[in-house]
């Protein structure tokens, strides 16, 4: 069995690997420590990138997207997004004495161009909003409600806009501490017990007054309609009268015609007798039935009716 002979290395050969090796690695080595000591920052939307160099502030702000430093420099990223700050039940005293509680938000962001000035006086946003905002938006509050007579007033919607716009002009004294404020809510109110209980009766009195106003006036139109259906009926029963009247006169007025003639035929059949006795004489003999009387009663005379007169003979 044969031995085996051991491996011989040329010199020339591992010298030239150790080279190529340091070569490799010299790179690798550069690039490592580069990212060791961050030489760039990347700046998310909504925000601006604060550089800082052994704590000096560098005024020109880092906008969004990729940057390359100073690996020495630190970068702060300020959220510049819209906020909202929210106080909740802060007292405001009116001029007669009562404290209303009221619930305030307020919508603000920080200023891009001001970042770095607003990082150097009072630091990040949420500085910004503990050390400037805050206290100042309580101070406008209390300032607002100083121009309120009655603690009940709260409860009006002009008052209320009036507040808003007073605390939003401001508000925007903030602009030069890099705080930009957008908008001002005051979203509820809560008066005193006192003056709850009195605003209720009141809103409870003034319900059953408008309920009166619309009993009253649905009265006032029933008693109208009734007025109206009255004044047809009457004017129906004045047509009605004058429809009766019209025909009483034309009646009346046909048995006077009636009257009139029949007086009028008398006087003539009158006239008529008088002027010719012999039709006397002929109306009684047509009203004879043929038959003599028996007795004679009273004073009246019983014409003799000559029957030779009638047919036109005399007697010898």
């Amino acid at each position: 069995m044969q031995q085996q002979q051991p491996i011989q290395f040329d010199p020339a050969q591992i010298a030239r690997a150790k080279k190529t090796f340091l070569k490799l690695m010299i790179p690798l080595v550069i690039v490592a420590g580069l990212f060791a000591l961050s030489p760039f920052t990347t700046i998310p939307a909504g925000h601006v990138g604060v550089s800082t160099l052994f704590g000096k502030v560098d005024q020109n702000e880092l906008g969004e997207g990729f940057h390359l430093i100073n690996p020495l420099k630190k970068v702060q990223k300020i959220d510049c997004r819209n906020k909202e700050r929210t106080l909740q039940g802060v007292g405001v005293p009116s001029q007669d004495q009562l404290t209303t509680a009221v619930d305030v938000t307020v919508k603000w962001r920080v200023d891009k161009a001001r970042a770095a000035e607003a990082y150097k006086e009072t630091g990040n946003a949420e500085a910004l909003e503990s050390v400037h905002l805050t206290p100042k938006l309580r101070s406008l509050i209390r300032e607002a409600g100083k121009g309120i007579k009655n603690a009940e007033d709260f409860y009006q919607d002009e008052v209320q806009v009036s507040m808003q716009a007073r605390i939003l002009e401001g508000l925007q004294d903030l602009a030069e501490k890099g705080l930009l404020i957008e908008e001002v809510l005051l979203r509820e109110f809560t008066l005193p017990r006192m003056i709850v209980q009195g605003v209720e009766e009141k809103k409870r009195q003034k319900q059953l007054a408008e309920r009166q106003i619309e009993e009253l006036k649905r009265f006032t139109t029933e008693q109208d309609q009734k007025q109206v259906q009255a004044k047809a009926e009457k004017m129906a029963a004045i047509e009605e009268a004058a429809k009766r009247i019209a025909l009483a006169d034309a009646q009346a007025y046909e048995i006077t015609a009636q009257a009139k003639a029949q007086a009028e035929a008398i006087r003539i059949e009158g006239q008529a007798l008088q002027e010719n006795p012999e039709i006397v004489k002929l109306r009684a003999i047509e009203k004879w039935d043929g038959s003599v009387p028996r007795a004679i009663l009273g004073d009246q005379a019983v014409p003799l009716i000559n029957l030779n007169d009638l047919d036109g003979n005399k007697a010898p």
